[in-house]
């Protein structure tokens, strides 16, 4: 697996190194790889996210503001967040969850309840980083998690 810099999460395929992807879609996977390296570092995310998106990484002034809202949501309401997941993990914990699964159903959850994403969109985009940065088990798992919160 290749990495464009130390602190991003390695790609398994090239699907998201397209230059054809949302505004939208770009901020949900540098969010994902902002949260990623601000934990493994010991980092607080605005502290993480403040030296990430600088306007040479972000050019787009109106993605790095939706980073910013998305990440905030999440800080915002992460009680909230994992009161939501939980239950829906059936024979799950958050614990056993890996990281990157953590990150994901957490941004998804956010979106949705907080800046009122789609239901259908959050869990589409969230398969899709699921399954690019872990495995196509892990996107059938956040699917169903998801649905289960998202879908009521």
């Amino acid at each position: 697996m290749s990495t464009s810099r130390s602190t991003d999460l390695p790609y398994r395929t090239k699907i998201f190194r397209r230059n054809n992807l949302g505004r939208r879609t770009k901020g949900r996977i540098f969010l994902l790889q902002c949260r990623y390296a601000a934990e493994a570092n010991g980092l607080s995310l605005a502290e993480n996210m403040e030296s990430m998106s600088a306007p040479e990484r972000v050019r787009d002034a109106e993605t790095r503001d939706w980073i910013k809202t998305l990440g905030d949501a999440v800080n915002t309401n992460l009680d909230e967040i994992h009161r939501k997941i939980e239950p829906a993990l059936r024979n799950w914990s958050m614990d056993r969850l890996t990281k990157i699964t953590r990150l994901i159903l957490e941004q998804s959850v956010a979106e949705t309840d907080y800046l009122n994403t789609p239901a259908a969109v959050a869990i589409q985009e969230a398969v899709r980083l699921a399954q690019e940065f872990e495995d196509d088990k892990t996107g059938s798992f956040v699917n169903g998690v998801l649905d289960r919160i998202l879908c009521k």
